[in-house]
């Protein structure tokens, strides 16, 4: 038998390792708390990479002001949340920046300070749309997507000289986030009323995503209805809807026919109230009702999104919605496009 000294070093390193256990497994539960508070303010993105801007709230007749852009789905998808949950989330997003921001400029290798941007820009593109969805800060939120676009611009420009398959697979993705924040810019400029740069960005976003995943692609219905709200919002009705609906072809086929997520039902929506603004009722109520069964199903029957579709249905069936245009955002000049729809109908789809 081991004499009473040994016996009692073995039982306190016995609880030496017991509580270093003990303190590895709290710090792996913070981790997890800080991704779980991370995944409630960035949902699942279930067929598109990128989220949507909110669904504006509806006015007296029930009618959304504006059309709604991919960016507003975080709000879509989480209008239920706790407020104080999304903050502590949004706390995490801001020390984790500040984190790799140190990280970042204390770099000095070109390749690893790229990689090391990738992940940057990536937070900066997060918190910028938290931001954007749930402080409706605008500028805040330029500022930035601004700063990720450079580290995006500045990590492609670096993979470019390589000729691994690593960095031909690290640039697609580069290239791919970049148009994210592309578009995200493009909802931010038109929230802050600088609608030509706003296009400028959206068309851009377009242009990467298709060089990248071809024009077919379901992600590219993101690019496709948010430029649908940008036409939406300077009265441009009929060039909206043409939006919407390659948008909307684009979803359903990737879908093998079906219409059965929450970016279906946002766009099924957007083009219900184009057809409104149109005046083409018959068309308007197909769209609505549609966009009501697909969010009922991808969302639940009690969501406040399904509300809201409601409301426009009734709004339109008891005849509240008059004019042949939509009303204008709040901040937006709409003055220089009054004409614009008169002759929408011989717009081509080229933008």
């Amino acid at each position: 038998m081991p004499p009473p000294k040994v016996l009692l070093l073995l039982l306190l390193l016995s609880l030496l390792l017991l509580l270093l256990l003990l303190f590895q497994k709290r710090l792996i539960s913070k981790a997890m708390a800080a991704r779980h508070a991370l995944r409630v303010l960035v949902p699942c993105r279930s067929v598109l990479p990128t989220s949507l801007r909110r669904f504006a709230a509806a006015a007296n007749t029930g009618l959304s002001a504006t059309a709604n852009s991919y960016i507003s789905l975080g709000k879509f998808e989480t209008m239920g949340a706790d407020v104080g949950r999304m903050a502590t989330g949004i706390a995490y997003l801001q020390d984790t920046l500040q984190m790799l921001e140190a990280e970042y400029n204390a770099e000095e290798n070109l390749q690893r300070k790229a990689i090391r941007g990738l992940g940057l820009a990536k937070n900066l593109l997060e918190v910028g749309r938290q931001h954007q969805v749930i402080d409706q800060d605008a500028a805040e939120a330029i500022s930035h997507y601004l700063r990720a676009m450079k580290l995006y611009e500045d990590a492609i420009a670096i993979r470019e000289t390589e000729d691994t398959q690593q960095a031909k697979k690290a640039l697609t993705y580069a290239r791919f986030a970049l148009s994210e924040v592309c578009s995200s810019l493009g909802v931010a400029y038109n929230d802050a009323g600088q609608v030509d740069q706003a296009l400028k960005m959206h068309q851009r976003a377009l242009e990467i995503r298709k060089a990248i995943v071809g024009k077919d692609h379901p992600s590219v219905a993101e690019c496709l209805n948010n430029l649908g709200g940008l036409f939406f919002a300077r009265g441009s009705l009929q060039k909206a809807a043409e939006h919407f609906e390659q948008a909307l072809d684009m979803l359903t086929e990737s879908a093998e026919g079906r219409q059965d997520t929450p970016y279906a039902a946002l766009t099924l929506y957007n083009l219900g109230l184009c057809r409104a603004g149109l005046m083409q009722m018959p068309a308007a109520a197909t769209a609505l009702e549609r966009a009501l069964q697909v969010a009922e199903r991808s969302l639940g029957s009690d969501h406040r999104q399904v509300d809201l579709i409601q409301s426009t249905i009734a709004a339109i069936a008891q005849g509240s919605f008059v004019g042949s245009k939509a009303p204008t955002p709040a901040g937006e000049n709409s003055s220089t496009d009054s004409t614009q729809e008169q002759s929408s109908e011989n717009e081509g789809k080229k933008l």
